[in-house]
């Protein structure tokens, strides 16, 4: 439930568990919005009920899609906008192996309509955070759908696990021979 009085990380984790709610029950965008009244009380009963009625007024359709913008722009003041979209304009992985990359960049990707919106924009954005060495292996041959990209992504970090892996084992191996007494406490 939803009153309208929560923080903008509140109201985002609100929506992102509705949608998740209504993904799995497979719901239509006009079963969503019927029944997302029955979420919101309080001051966000208040605010929707008023809002759908001036944008039934200007002969908008409701779709789940106008919800979104309407909800982002109530509950999501500009100044957090502003910084959530500035901090997916910035985000890199860094540290984060592509599973958690991925996380990052699609939970930031909502404050970023214009890369949202192309499905090649996405994959740009993804492949210029990469590290690197990632980069450089997915780069090649340049995909242009995110898919594409995630897909490349992954195969080629599990690739770069797998060489590291071989590398180290032979370290490891030579200094044992090297040093029987390694790991062996007196």
């Amino acid at each position: 439930m939803l009153t309208g009085t929560e923080s903008a990380i509140d109201c985002e984790n609100w929506l992102e568990d509705i949608e998740q709610l209504f993904e799995a029950l497979d719901y239509t965008d006009e079963r969503r919005v019927k029944l997302i009244i029955h979420q919101l009380h309080g001051i966000g009963k208040i605010w929707w009920v008023e809002t759908k009625k001036a944008l039934e007024n200007q002969g908008t359709v409701i779709t789940w899609a106008v919800f979104r913008t309407a909800f982002y722009q109530r509950f999501f003041p500009v100044s957090y906008r502003k910084d959530k979209g500035a901090e997916f304009a910035n985000l890199r992985q860094g540290q984060l192996n592509i599973e958690d990359y991925v996380a990052k960049f699609k939970s930031l990707l909502k404050f970023a309509p214009h890369v949202a919106m192309s499905d090649e924009a996405q994959a740009d954005q993804f492949i210029n955070g990469l590290n690197p060495d990632v980069f450089t292996l997915v780069n090649t041959g340049r995909p242009n759908t995110f898919a594409d990209a995630l897909n490349r992504a992954k195969g080629a970090e599990a690739g770069l696990l797998r060489q590291r892996r071989a590398q180290f084992v032979p370290v490891a191996a030579k200094a044992a021979q090297e040093n029987p007494q390694i790991g062996y406490e007196s």
